[in-house]
């Protein structure tokens, strides 16, 4: 395996260390797995804003503009003044409902170490729902690899402000708002989603103006 999917299990493991999972209710399971995070679209959705700072940024000052709330700004200039949407970008590609990456890879990696088990489930209307359940184990891995390896520190910090700003929505409707930016929606299926940095920083310049 290539270091970049270790690099990217340990973003993605971040993720679900932070509190967007839920208590696991299965008896069969919940004893190995107490927790559990309920979509692949979701988690998706969510890595997406953790490798595309720029989009995060403009999230960010959506909230600011709804809320007043001028954490959400400090949050937003702080991401262009470390040049994140440069330096931190992780391009995903565009496919048929939005930004997609296989994830086959990375939950297999997680998966032999029984830190994660995927699942799937189907409702009443027979529609699959992508579960991954988590062990104990997850929380104390990255307090071990963010110690250990501060480089991953970033990756932590960053999971815990994008379920923040996501805010417990799930991953249709984070779809559907990552589809309201117009360079997103019209991005070519097969295609790299592409950056909307120079339009937030313009954001950013006229709100201090």
């Amino acid at each position: 395996m290539a270091n970049t999917d270790y690099r990217d299990a340990v973003r993605i493991l971040f993720l679900l260390n932070e509190k967007a999972s839920e208590p696991n209710l299965d008896p069969i399971t919940n004893a190995e797995f107490p927790l559990l995070f309920k979509g692949e679209m979701r988690l998706q959705a969510l890595d997406f804003w953790v490798r595309y700072p720029d989009y995060l940024a403009d999230e960010l000052l959506a909230q600011f503009d709804a809320t007043g709330d001028h954490s959400k700004l400090v949050d937003a200039k702080a991401i262009f003044k470390a040049n994140e949407p440069s330096e931190r970008i992780i391009p995903m590609l565009r496919k048929y409902y939005g930004a997609y990456e296989d994830l086959d890879t990375i939950m297999a990696i997680l998966a032999t170490s029984r830190l994660v088990k995927p699942i799937t489930v189907t409702n009443r209307l027979d529609k699959n729902t992508q579960l991954f359940l988590i062990s104990p184990k997850v929380s104390a891995l990255c307090d071990q690899i963010a110690a250990d390896y501060p480089i991953f520190q970033w990756y932590r910090d960053r999971a815990r402000l994008v379920v923040e700003v996501a805010n417990g929505r799930g991953g249709a409707a984070l779809k559907a708002r990552q589809h309201e930016q117009k360079e997103y929606h019209e991005s070519k299926i097969g295609d790299l989603i592409p950056t909307i940095a120079d339009r937030v920083k313009q954001r950013l310049e006229d709100i201090a103006a």
